[in-house]
Protein backbone atom coordinates (compact mmCIF):
# COMPACT_ATOMS: atom_id res chain seq x y z
CA UNK A 1 0.00 0.00 0.00
CA UNK A 2 1.08 3.91 -0.93
CA UNK A 3 1.91 5.73 2.00
CA UNK A 4 1.06 9.57 2.60
CA UNK A 5 4.17 11.59 3.56
CA UNK A 6 2.35 12.08 6.73
CA UNK A 7 1.88 8.65 7.54
CA UNK A 8 5.70 7.26 6.28
CA UNK A 9 7.62 10.32 8.44
CA UNK A 10 5.24 8.97 11.60
CA UNK A 11 6.53 5.04 11.11
CA UNK A 12 9.64 5.86 10.29
CA UNK A 13 9.82 8.57 13.01
CA UNK A 14 9.10 5.69 15.38
CA UNK A 15 11.08 2.67 13.85
CA UNK A 16 13.95 4.79 14.40
CA UNK A 17 13.15 5.42 18.01
CA UNK A 18 12.53 1.67 18.60
CA UNK A 19 16.09 0.66 17.05
CA UNK A 20 17.91 3.42 19.01
CA UNK A 21 16.52 1.88 22.13
CA UNK A 22 18.57 -0.11 24.90
CA UNK A 23 16.41 -3.39 23.55
CA UNK A 24 18.24 -3.12 20.24
CA UNK A 25 21.65 -3.27 19.99
CA UNK A 26 24.03 -2.45 17.08
CA UNK A 27 24.44 -5.89 16.29
CA UNK A 28 20.91 -6.89 16.60
CA UNK A 29 20.15 -3.66 14.41
CA UNK A 30 22.47 -4.46 12.02
CA UNK A 31 21.22 -8.38 12.00
CA UNK A 32 17.35 -6.79 11.15
CA UNK A 33 18.66 -4.36 8.47
CA UNK A 34 20.79 -7.27 6.44
CA UNK A 35 17.94 -9.31 6.70
CA UNK A 36 15.75 -6.49 4.22
CA UNK A 37 19.01 -6.46 1.75
CA UNK A 38 19.81 -2.76 3.51
CA UNK A 39 23.30 -1.33 3.98
CA UNK A 40 24.58 -2.34 7.68
CA UNK A 41 25.65 0.88 10.15
CA UNK A 42 29.18 1.38 11.04
CA UNK A 43 30.84 1.73 14.17
CA UNK A 44 32.87 5.09 12.65
CA UNK A 45 31.86 7.92 10.72
CA UNK A 46 31.88 6.49 7.12
CA UNK A 47 29.06 3.82 7.28
CA UNK A 48 25.15 5.40 6.96
CA UNK A 49 23.67 6.85 10.09
CA UNK A 50 20.25 4.39 11.48
CA UNK A 51 18.40 7.79 9.98
CA UNK A 52 20.16 7.12 6.83
CA UNK A 53 18.59 3.53 6.45
CA UNK A 54 15.46 3.97 7.87
CA UNK A 55 14.80 6.83 5.85
CA UNK A 56 15.25 5.18 2.05
CA UNK A 57 12.88 2.24 2.90
CA UNK A 58 9.96 1.74 0.41
CA UNK A 59 6.75 1.68 1.91
CA UNK A 60 6.16 -2.13 1.86
CA UNK A 61 9.52 -2.79 3.90
CA UNK A 62 8.49 0.27 6.03
CA UNK A 63 5.34 -1.19 7.25
CA UNK A 64 6.99 -5.04 7.69
CA UNK A 65 9.98 -3.69 9.72
CA UNK A 66 7.83 -1.38 11.91
CA UNK A 67 5.33 -4.32 12.53
CA UNK A 68 8.65 -6.84 13.29
CA UNK A 69 10.12 -4.02 15.55
CA UNK A 70 6.83 -3.07 17.37
CA UNK A 71 5.63 -6.81 17.44
CA UNK A 72 2.36 -6.05 15.92
CA UNK A 73 0.82 -7.64 12.81
CA UNK A 74 1.36 -6.29 9.49
CA UNK A 75 -2.46 -5.80 9.58
CA UNK A 76 -2.35 -4.16 12.43
CA UNK A 77 -0.17 -1.35 10.93
CA UNK A 78 -2.45 -1.06 7.53
CA UNK A 79 -5.32 -0.64 9.69
CA UNK A 80 -4.12 2.29 11.35
CA UNK A 81 -2.61 3.86 8.60
CA UNK A 82 -5.64 3.35 6.12
CA UNK A 83 -8.21 4.41 9.06
CA UNK A 84 -6.06 7.42 9.55
CA UNK A 85 -7.45 8.79 6.01
CA UNK A 86 -11.24 8.93 7.33
CA UNK A 87 -11.54 11.57 10.11
CA UNK A 88 -14.74 10.50 10.60
CA UNK A 89 -16.57 13.02 12.76
CA UNK A 90 -13.15 15.04 14.09
CA UNK A 91 -13.31 19.28 13.08
CA UNK A 92 -10.68 19.71 10.16
CA UNK A 93 -7.65 20.96 11.09
CA UNK A 94 -8.04 20.35 14.78
CA UNK A 95 -5.58 18.22 16.49
CA UNK A 96 -7.35 14.90 17.09
CA UNK A 97 -7.10 14.03 20.91
CA UNK A 98 -9.41 11.05 22.50
CA UNK A 99 -11.06 11.92 25.69
CA UNK A 100 -11.53 8.67 27.96
CA UNK A 101 -13.83 9.27 30.71
CA UNK A 102 -16.43 7.38 32.84
CA UNK A 103 -19.96 7.88 31.96
CA UNK A 104 -20.45 9.55 35.61
CA UNK A 105 -18.03 12.38 34.68
CA UNK A 106 -19.61 12.68 30.73
CA UNK A 107 -20.44 16.47 31.22
CA UNK A 108 -16.92 17.19 32.70
CA UNK A 109 -15.52 15.79 29.89
CA UNK A 110 -17.37 17.48 27.63
CA UNK A 111 -16.67 20.47 29.22
CA UNK A 112 -13.20 19.95 29.15
CA UNK A 113 -13.25 19.32 25.26
CA UNK A 114 -14.89 22.56 24.59
CA UNK A 115 -12.21 24.37 26.57
CA UNK A 116 -9.34 22.36 24.45
CA UNK A 117 -11.84 23.64 21.59
CA UNK A 118 -10.31 26.77 22.06
CA UNK A 119 -6.64 26.38 22.15
CA UNK A 120 -7.34 24.29 18.43
CA UNK A 121 -7.81 20.45 20.15
CA UNK A 122 -10.91 18.26 19.55
CA UNK A 123 -11.27 16.53 22.56
CA UNK A 124 -13.54 13.28 21.32
CA UNK A 125 -15.97 12.75 24.22
CA UNK A 126 -18.28 9.83 23.08
CA UNK A 127 -21.83 10.75 22.46
CA UNK A 128 -20.96 14.32 22.85
CA UNK A 129 -19.12 13.83 19.13
CA UNK A 130 -21.33 11.43 17.76
CA UNK A 131 -23.31 11.41 14.87
CA UNK A 132 -26.95 10.14 15.76
CA UNK A 133 -27.76 8.22 12.66
CA UNK A 134 -24.50 5.81 13.54
CA UNK A 135 -23.80 3.30 15.44
CA UNK A 136 -21.89 4.65 18.67
CA UNK A 137 -19.40 1.88 19.29
CA UNK A 138 -18.87 2.15 15.35
CA UNK A 139 -18.11 5.64 15.66
CA UNK A 140 -15.68 4.99 18.94
CA UNK A 141 -13.68 2.68 17.52
CA UNK A 142 -13.64 4.78 14.48
CA UNK A 143 -12.00 7.65 16.99
CA UNK A 144 -9.83 5.47 18.46
CA UNK A 145 -8.04 4.32 15.01
CA UNK A 146 -7.78 8.20 13.85
CA UNK A 147 -7.17 10.00 16.86
CA UNK A 148 -3.56 11.76 16.98
CA UNK A 149 -3.35 11.24 20.99
CA UNK A 150 -4.85 10.12 24.05
CA UNK A 151 -5.96 11.43 27.12
CA UNK A 152 -7.48 9.02 30.24
CA UNK A 153 -9.14 11.16 32.90
CA UNK A 154 -9.49 8.90 35.72
CA UNK A 155 -11.38 10.09 37.93
CA UNK A 156 -12.66 6.91 40.79
CA UNK A 157 -15.05 5.19 38.57
CA UNK A 158 -12.39 5.21 35.74
CA UNK A 159 -10.85 1.85 36.73
CA UNK A 160 -14.14 0.13 37.36
CA UNK A 161 -15.58 0.87 33.91
CA UNK A 162 -14.90 -1.84 30.93
CA UNK A 163 -15.11 0.25 28.15
CA UNK A 164 -12.45 3.08 29.66
CA UNK A 165 -9.57 0.07 30.27
CA UNK A 166 -10.54 -1.38 26.56
CA UNK A 167 -9.51 2.67 25.39
CA UNK A 168 -6.79 2.57 27.33
CA UNK A 169 -5.57 -0.80 25.28
CA UNK A 170 -6.40 1.04 22.11
CA UNK A 171 -3.93 4.20 23.38
CA UNK A 172 -1.45 1.60 24.19
CA UNK A 173 -1.68 -0.84 21.18
CA UNK A 174 -1.60 2.02 19.01
CA UNK A 175 1.52 3.84 20.42
CA UNK A 176 0.17 7.23 20.44
CA UNK A 177 1.07 9.82 22.70
CA UNK A 178 -0.67 9.34 25.94
CA UNK A 179 -1.24 10.85 28.91
CA UNK A 180 -3.45 10.51 32.05
CA UNK A 181 -4.80 13.01 34.34
CA UNK A 182 -5.95 11.65 38.58
CA UNK A 183 -8.87 12.93 39.46
CA UNK A 184 -9.39 11.28 42.57
CA UNK A 185 -7.49 8.04 41.34
CA UNK A 186 -4.41 6.93 40.01
CA UNK A 187 -5.11 4.39 36.92
CA UNK A 188 -3.98 0.87 37.34
CA UNK A 189 -2.58 -1.27 34.69
CA UNK A 190 0.28 -0.58 32.25
CA UNK A 191 -1.28 3.27 32.63
CA UNK A 192 -0.33 3.41 36.11
CA UNK A 193 3.46 3.07 35.67
CA UNK A 194 3.98 6.92 35.67
CA UNK A 195 3.48 9.31 37.65
CA UNK A 196 0.61 11.29 35.91
CA UNK A 197 -0.50 14.76 37.45
CA UNK A 198 -3.19 15.06 39.87
CA UNK A 199 -6.13 17.58 39.04
CA UNK A 200 -8.15 16.97 42.30
CA UNK A 201 -10.42 19.17 42.44
CA UNK A 202 -8.86 21.36 39.30
CA UNK A 203 -11.59 22.86 36.81
CA UNK A 204 -12.33 21.52 33.36
CA UNK A 205 -10.79 24.83 32.50
CA UNK A 206 -8.05 24.18 34.47
CA UNK A 207 -7.61 20.70 33.41
CA UNK A 208 -7.78 21.74 29.73
CA UNK A 209 -4.87 23.66 30.03
CA UNK A 210 -2.88 20.98 31.57
CA UNK A 211 -3.42 18.72 28.52
CA UNK A 212 -3.08 21.29 26.19
CA UNK A 213 0.38 22.25 27.37
CA UNK A 214 1.79 18.22 27.13
CA UNK A 215 0.03 18.60 23.48
CA UNK A 216 2.14 21.42 22.86
CA UNK A 217 5.22 19.90 23.71
CA UNK A 218 4.38 16.77 21.43
CA UNK A 219 6.88 17.32 18.19
CA UNK A 220 4.48 15.24 15.41
CA UNK A 221 1.51 16.95 16.39
CA UNK A 222 3.46 20.55 16.69
CA UNK A 223 1.98 20.84 13.12
CA UNK A 224 -1.81 19.95 14.21
CA UNK A 225 -1.96 22.11 17.17
CA UNK A 226 -0.75 25.41 15.24
CA UNK A 227 -2.99 24.62 11.86
CA UNK A 228 -5.82 23.82 15.23
CA UNK A 229 -5.03 27.38 17.09
CA UNK A 230 -5.03 29.02 13.71
CA UNK A 231 -8.60 27.32 12.80
CA UNK A 232 -9.54 28.10 16.32
CA UNK A 233 -8.31 31.58 15.50
CA UNK A 234 -9.73 31.97 12.80
CA UNK A 235 -13.51 30.44 14.08
CA UNK A 236 -13.37 33.02 17.16
CA UNK A 237 -16.89 34.01 17.98
CA UNK A 238 -16.45 36.35 20.53
CA UNK A 239 -13.56 38.48 22.45
CA UNK A 240 -12.27 36.35 24.89
CA UNK A 241 -12.51 33.19 23.15
CA UNK A 242 -10.07 35.30 20.65
CA UNK A 243 -8.29 36.43 23.33
CA UNK A 244 -7.52 33.01 24.58
CA UNK A 245 -6.55 31.62 21.66
CA UNK A 246 -4.35 34.35 20.80
CA UNK A 247 -2.57 33.84 23.87
CA UNK A 248 -2.33 30.33 23.49
CA UNK A 249 -0.53 31.11 20.19
CA UNK A 250 1.98 33.95 21.66
CA UNK A 251 3.00 31.42 23.84
CA UNK A 252 4.62 28.94 21.39
CA UNK A 253 8.30 30.26 20.28
CA UNK A 254 7.19 31.29 16.65
CA UNK A 255 5.95 30.05 13.70
CA UNK A 256 6.61 29.75 10.09
CA UNK A 257 7.11 32.09 7.25
CA UNK A 258 3.47 30.40 6.10
CA UNK A 259 2.03 30.06 9.12
CA UNK A 260 2.60 33.95 10.06
CA UNK A 261 0.89 35.15 6.10
CA UNK A 262 -2.30 32.88 7.36
CA UNK A 263 -2.07 34.27 10.55
CA UNK A 264 -2.07 37.92 9.10
CA UNK A 265 -5.15 36.94 6.83
CA UNK A 266 -6.50 35.32 9.98
CA UNK A 267 -5.86 38.68 11.92
CA UNK A 268 -8.27 40.78 9.30
CA UNK A 269 -11.19 38.38 8.46
CA UNK A 270 -12.43 38.40 12.19
CA UNK A 271 -13.01 41.76 13.68
CA UNK A 272 -13.32 39.79 17.35
CA UNK A 273 -9.57 39.91 16.48
CA UNK A 274 -8.08 43.12 14.84
CA UNK A 275 -11.13 44.83 17.08
CA UNK A 276 -10.44 42.74 20.34
CA UNK A 277 -8.36 45.04 23.06
CA UNK A 278 -7.97 40.79 24.70
CA UNK A 279 -6.23 39.43 21.37
CA UNK A 280 -4.37 42.49 20.45
CA UNK A 281 -2.66 42.37 23.94
CA UNK A 282 -1.46 39.14 23.01
CA UNK A 283 -0.69 39.24 19.51
CA UNK A 284 1.63 42.67 19.43
CA UNK A 285 4.32 41.57 21.43
CA UNK A 286 4.51 38.02 20.26
CA UNK A 287 4.68 40.04 16.34
CA UNK A 288 7.35 42.10 17.68
CA UNK A 289 9.56 39.55 19.21
CA UNK A 290 9.71 37.70 16.22
CA UNK A 291 10.85 40.62 14.44
CA UNK A 292 7.37 41.09 12.17
CA UNK A 293 5.46 44.38 11.33
CA UNK A 294 2.69 45.30 13.68
CA UNK A 295 -0.27 45.17 13.10
CA UNK A 296 0.15 42.71 10.49
CA UNK A 297 -0.09 43.82 6.84
CA UNK A 298 -3.32 43.57 4.93
CA UNK A 299 -3.43 41.14 2.13
CA UNK A 300 -4.38 44.34 -0.52
CA UNK A 301 -1.11 46.09 0.92
CA UNK A 302 1.12 42.76 0.39
CA UNK A 303 0.06 42.73 -3.29
CA UNK A 304 0.74 46.68 -3.78
CA UNK A 305 4.08 46.04 -2.44
CA UNK A 306 4.71 43.04 -4.53
CA UNK A 307 3.92 45.52 -7.76
CA UNK A 308 6.17 48.27 -6.16
CA UNK A 309 2.62 50.12 -5.93
CA UNK A 310 1.81 52.55 -3.42
CA UNK A 311 -0.93 51.02 -1.01
CA UNK A 312 -3.30 53.64 -1.53
CA UNK A 313 -3.25 54.99 -5.24
CA UNK A 314 -5.07 58.36 -4.94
Amino acid sequence: MALSRKDSFKLKSQLAAALSSAEWSFDKANLLLLEFGLPPLDDGWNGPSLTDVVARLPDEDLIEMYALVMGIEREEVEDVVESSADTGNWKPGYARLFLSHSVTHKQFAGEVADELAVVGIHGFVAHDTMTCSKPWQMQTEQALRSMEAFVALVHPEFNASAWCLQEVGWGLGRRVPLFAVRIGADPLGFLGRNQWPSCVGRSPKDVAKVIGSWIASIRELGTPVVDGLLSALKAAGNYYDAGATASRIASLETLTDDQFRQLDEIWWSNDQLHEGALATKAMKPFYRKNGRSWPPPKAHAVAAASLGLDEEPF
